[in-house]
């Protein structure tokens, strides 16, 4: 256990090593800030908090290297789902991997007992992506609740189809301790012309969770 533990904190020094070296070079960088508001936060067929959630993100990259900062907030004090995330990918072209220290901060911005902070390692996956022809596939495991999650999505006409498998080893985390169908989202978007240079661009899904027979009906917007 204290090895696996050991092992667990190189990843995540790691991690942050590659995220703050991207933040500090002194070489050509892309970089990008956004966020999204959303009717509600919904992540692989399960709701987190209630209400609309405000999500900011701030990436920068060099070559095939990407790192970066990604958030969810209610925007009300009693909505709760907070989320603040870091993470560090790298394209080799057919794959890109992905390396996510997830922490949930309380409404003030710090950490309550029991809840991991941002730089602990309780909440890391572990992922990889890759486009085979149309379909996108993803593969992420949880190395500490041992939690893993499939994905495929593709485009059907001019609609986004997403199928997502979870799979739980260790906790109920996904499937309620077993495995099945835990994501099917239907989704579309568009671009609302706001000025002559500028369209806003929104986006809606429907998602169905068939091992919880939970459903979402969720509506966005990019900035």
């Amino acid at each position: 256990m204290k090895d696996f533990r050991k092992k667990r904190l190189m990843i995540t020094t790691a991690v942050l090593a590659c995220v703050f070296t991207l933040f500090n070079t002194n070489t050509s960088n892309a970089q990008d800030i956004g966020a999204d508001v959303l009717s509600s936060y919904v992540w692989r067929g399960t709701q987190f908090g209630s209400g609309a959630h405000i999500q900011p993100w701030v990436e920068l990259g060099s070559g095939s290297l990407t790192g970066g900062i990604w958030g969810s907030f209610p925007t009300t004090a009693s909505g709760g789902g907070n989320e603040l995330d870091l993470w560090v990918s790298y394209d080799f072209g057919p794959l890109a991997l992905t390396v996510t220290n997830y922490s949930f901060p309380t409404n003030d911005g710090t950490y309550g007992a029991g809840n991991p902070g941002l730089f602990d390692s309780d909440w890391m996956e572990i992922s990889g992506s890759a486009d085979l022809g149309p379909v996108g596939i993803t593969v992420g495991y949880f190395t500490d609740a041992e939690a893993l999650y499939i994905e495929a999505a593709f485009p059907v006409g001019a609609v986004d189809i997403g199928i997502g498998f979870g799979s739980d080893s260790k906790d109920a985390f996904y499937a309620s301790g077993d495995s099945g169908l835990v994501n099917l989202s239907f989704g579309g978007s568009k671009h609302i012309k706001i000025t002559e240079e500028y369209s806003l661009p929104v986006s809606g899904s429907f998602i169905y969770n068939p091992d919880s027979e939970a459903a979402f009906l969720v509506f966005g917007m990019s900035f």
